[in-house]
């Protein structure tokens, strides 16, 4: 009788460990499926909306990397486009600065037929707003009454 109860515990103990093991690798599969999802999430913008951001992207990557430029942000209209900077300590935005940043971003984009460039910080702002807007998913139909705004300050600077 002893030796049949031994048995048995043996028996339910490597049943026990046995679920153990296999419960213990589920709950490892489940966390490293939800890490997964997190690694996948991205942001959620529209074919041409995108197109439009890509190209805004790498004309302010072009125009930071021109001396004196510590920062620039862009949208682009149409085939127009509005640059915002900030200038490097002790550098002022000369019309010289200008032209070198409008020959740098016809070169890059050629579908560019006009440049706007502000040194103005509330605009420079309100341009990044409108970029952050379209990376979360906002149409880029919402955003034309404010960039032509813009366009129209800058226009009669």
């Amino acid at each position: 009788m002893k030796e049949k109860n031994i048995k048995i515990v043996r028996y339910v103990l490597l049943v026990l460990i046995i679920m153990i093991i296999v419960m213990g690798c589920k709950i490892n599969e489940e966390t490293s499926e939800e890490g997964k999802n997190e690694d996948d999430i991205s942001i959620n913008v529209g074919g041409k909306d995108y197109d439009i951001l890509v190209r805004s992207e790498n004309l302010s990557d072009v125009v930071v990397d021109l001396y004196g430029i510590d920062n620039a942000t862009s949208i682009i209209f149409n085939d127009l486009v509005v640059i915002g900077v900030e200038m490097a300590r002790d550098a002022i935005l000369t019309d010289d600065v200008k032209e070198m940043i409008i020959s740098t971003v016809l070169e890059n984009d050629t579908m560019i037929r006009q440049v706007l460039i502000t040194d103005n910080k509330k605009i420079f702002d309100q341009i990044e707003g409108i970029i952050i807007a379209l990376m979360n998913g906002k149409p880029y139909d919402d955003q034309v009454k404010e960039i032509n705004r813009i366009i129209e300050k800058l226009k009669k600077e």
